[in-house]
């Protein structure tokens, strides 16, 4: 599903991100990318959905390389890949509903079928009864669900949350990473980068540990020990 092949990226001011990254990941995987922050975790998630470009290798999403698509192909990629940040990028003016159905606003989806998979999104991540609310009515650990439905209300294959726990309380943390969980179950691509190591070692799930923008460790289940 996903693969890169001796990938590394430089930005322009010079600072080296990632380097020779060699990494596959499997069709319905749950892989967490873990290490301390400035280690190459949200570049490495930026080059699957093609935010950034490798400076060498190949970035191959559903065996076609990314690097090379052009500017009018980069849209159906993002089609096909869900993105979850860290501070949520809920539009304040917008209610819940409104905020998960922009993501098929963008892609020209039919009212029709807006109004069928917007319900069925906040259905998935427990907040039908919030879809009238707006963000500020919303606790942190709402408004990250409902970025979750956003991500999701298209039907993407592939998941990438960018430390989609950081601002939230511990309980909270695993409240969100079991509903990632759930997602992963019915068939989706999950991709977490993430430095919290409690949710890590209780999920036991496959951990890829980055160090200076390479791989240190690459376990199949195991806890978080960087």
């Amino acid at each position: 599903m996903i693969r890169f092949v001796d990938v590394s990226l430089a930005y322009p001011n010079g600072t080296v991100a990632l380097r020779n990254i060699d990494l596959a990941i499997d069709k319905g995987e749950f892989v967490f990318l873990v290490g301390p922050s400035g280690m190459g975790k949200s570049s490495l998630l930026k080059l699957v959905y093609r935010e950034e470009r490798p400076s060498r290798g190949q970035v191959l999403v559903a065996g076609r390389d990314v690097s090379r698509l052009s500017r009018k192909q980069v849209p159906a990629l993002r089609r096909s890949v869900g993105v979850i940040f860290q501070d949520f990028r809920l539009l304040p003016q917008r209610t819940v509903s409104e905020n998960v159905g922009f993501a098929l606003d963008v892609i020209g989806c039919p009212k029709r079928e807006k109004h069928r998979r917007v319900p069925r999104a906040l259905d998935l991540v427990g907040l039908s009864h919030k879809a009238d609310a707006y963000p500020d009515e919303l606790s942190g650990g709402e408004q990250q669900r409902v970025s979750i439905a956003r991500a999701l209300v298209n039907n993407p294959p592939i998941l990438l949350a960018d430390e989609p726990t950081g601002n939230l309380d511990p309980e909270t943390s695993w409240t969100i990473m079991q509903l990632l969980a759930k997602i992963n179950v019915k068939g989706t691509t999950v991709v977490v980068a993430t430095h919290d190591r409690d949710v890590v070692d209780r999920m036991s799930r496959r951990v890829v540990t980055l160090d200076q923008g390479s791989i240190k460790d690459d376990r199949e289940r195991g806890a978080y020990d960087a």
